[in-house]
């Protein structure tokens, strides 16, 4: 089934995505996870912190206070509970956790260790708007046919004219069947948005917002000076 875009994409044509199929994560591959110290110990059992997927189970469905999670996210950075600058990500870019690439999850991960390790502040909002731009990332099937996938398709990346504001940051390039290993995860507090298994098949306008006004800028002049 082909699926038509916003008129910025007009000239593309969607097919549908590869079906998610059965995870690799079961309780063993979880487990290892938490020997890693990349998942928490599950402390309760009646609403576990993370349940591994049915072996017969070809597409998440998450009980009612769970998301998809993946587990290249939590070996990338993510931790629980989760932060809540992932969380105010997640909602400005209008996205599910499934929705970041691991790539995203490490340049989330990396800014909120150069604020509050190198520069001695919380993870500064605007100084993020200022720097980083989110990408739309789907296959390529054939000349102007292109597929969205299940998991990821948002990447996060420094505005190609604002590198010299921030610190060198090189990603992984190895990203291979990552999205083989997804789990439920409780969703404390409802932080992070619900769980709909949201696919991105557009780019929002607000995935490029920077701070423009320029008595905003020059507030920010101290930390990129820092950087």
């Amino acid at each position: 089934m082909l699926v038509c875009l916003p008129p910025r994409a007009a000239m593309l044509q969607y097919v549908d995505p590869v079906p998610w199929g059965c995870s690799i994560a079961n309780q063993e591959f979880l487990q290892s996870m938490v020997a890693l110290g990349v998942l928490p110990e599950i402390t309760d059992r009646a609403r576990p912190e993370w349940i591994a997927p049915r072996s017969s189970e070809e597409e998440p469905n998450p009980s009612k206070g769970y998301i998809v999670s993946l587990a290249r996210l939590h070996e990338r950075g993510f931790v629980i509970p989760a932060r809540r600058f992932i969380c105010a990500l997640c909602h400005h870019y209008k996205m599910e956790l499934h929705n970041m690439a691991s790539n995203a999850i490490s340049q989330a991960a990396v800014f909120v260790t150069v604020c509050e390790g190198f520069l001695g502040i919380k993870a500064h909002w605007d100084l993020w708007v200022h720097l980083f731009q989110a990408e739309l990332y789907t296959d390529s099937v054939s000349l102007g046919v292109r597929r969205p996938p299940r998991a990821s398709g948002l990447m996060l990346q420094v505005h190609e004219k604002r590198r010299h504001l921030y610190i060198p940051s090189t990603m992984t390039s190895n990203n291979r069947n990552w999205d083989k290993a997804w789990f439920y995860l409780r969703n404390d507090d409802k932080w992070l948005p619900p769980c709909t298994r949201k696919l991105l098949m557009s780019r929002p306008e607000v995935w490029s917002y920077g701070v423009s006004p320029q008595e905003r800028q020059d507030k920010l002049k101290v930390l990129t000076d820092a950087l």
